[in-house]
C-alpha cells in the first residue's frame, strides 16, 4: 500500500497588487461622500478621484498580469482585481459628479442668503 501524499499540484500565487487596488478603489468611493462639507468636501472629492484612478490602474494591471499567466495566479486574486477595476470606474464617475455638488454646496454655504 502506498503512503498517502499531500496534493502535488503547485500552489498558485496571489496577484501582487490585488489587495492594494481594491483598497484604493474602495477608499475612492467612500471618500467622495464627504461632498457636503463646505471646503473639505472639494478637497476630499479630488483625493477620491485620484484614489479611484489609482485603483483602476492597479486593477487593470493586475488583470493583464493574470491574463498573461493564468496558471501561476489564483483565480480569487483575479476577482479582487476585477472588482477593483469596476469600483475604480464607478469611483471616477462618482467623484467627478460629487465634486460638482461639493463646489455648489460650498458656494451656497459661503454666500449664505446672498444668492437668493
Amino acid at each position: 500500500m502506498d503512503a498517502i501524499t499531500p496534493n502535488t499540484l503547485p500552489e498558485k500565487d496571489m496577484l501582487p497588487e490585488a489587495s492594494k487596488a481594491l483598497t484604493f478603489s474602495i477608499w475612492g468611493n467612500a471618500l467622495s461622500f464627504t461632498f457636503m462639507i463646505p471646503i473639505l468636501g472639494i478637497a476630499a472629492c479630488i483625493v477620491a478621484l485620484v484614489l479611484s484612478i489609482k485603483g483602476l490602474s492597479l486593477g487593470r494591471d493586475g488583470m493583464e498580469l493574470y491574463k498573461n499567466n493564468k496558471q501561476k495566479y489564483h483565480g480569487g486574486s483575479f476577482a479582487k482585481t476585477l472588482i477593483a477595476f469596476i469600483l475604480g470606474i464607478v469611483g471616477i464617475v462618482q467623484s467627478a459628479v460629487l465634486s460638482l455638488y461639493a463646489v455648489f454646496f460650498t458656494i451656497m454655504i459661503l454666500m449664505g442668503e446672498k444668492i437668493f
